[in-house]
């Protein structure tokens, strides 16, 4: 009897062990639905074009980013962000930049500023995102990324408008 019980549970946990890594493997190879606007900013150079994503099958906002963040999901969320703008050997996270996620952020920021070390530097940061400039991401990549302790990935410039939208199409599924 003993030696059912434990082939039994040994079973049990090889098909849990089976379904988790047949999700998490789904899941990245799966790629987030998303469109892609162009836009021309008053805070971008010679009128160059914006883009601007708008996810079309993520969780709502306010699931994904609670009121009662910790500040390094704060700073991962932002550096993750600042990835799809930026030019740099190599980049680890992906999150779609979203006006509605730029919004949120600063929100969170903003109440609980007295909770979050580096506070200001990520208003900063938000605010300018939330004007549609971009003109120091990089600098702006490179701060989170200092403040996170990297060493692999600083950002070394910024990605042109041709180079972000084949950033987006390579990491997210693109709708018309």
């Amino acid at each position: 009897m003993k030696k059912f019980i434990f082939i039994m549970v040994g079973s049990i946990s090889i098909a849990i062990i089976l379904g988790i890594v047949a999700f998490f493997t789904y899941k990245s190879l799966s790629k987030d639905s998303v469109q892609i606007q162009e836009t021309t900013s008053q805070n971008v150079v010679d009128g160059e074009k914006v883009i601007e994503i708008i996810e079309t099958d993520g969780e709502p906002v306010e699931e994904e980013l609670p009121m009662d963040m910790s500040e390094e999901a704060i700073k991962d969320a932002i550096h993750g962000m600042s990835h799809q703008k930026v030019r740099a050997e190599e980049k680890w996270g992906f999150i779609p930049l979203t006006a509605e996620r730029v919004k949120r952020l600063k929100t969170i920021v903003e109440k609980n500023r007295d909770k979050y070390e580096y506070a200001s530097i990520y208003l900063d940061i938000l605010e300018r995102w939330g004007n549609n400039d971009f003109s120091q991401v990089d600098h702006d990549h490179n701060q989170i990324w200092d403040l996170q302790n990297g060493t692999i990935g600083k950002a070394t410039g910024i990605l042109s408008t041709e180079e972000e939208k084949a950033f987006i199409e390579e990491h997210f599924d693109i709708e018309q």
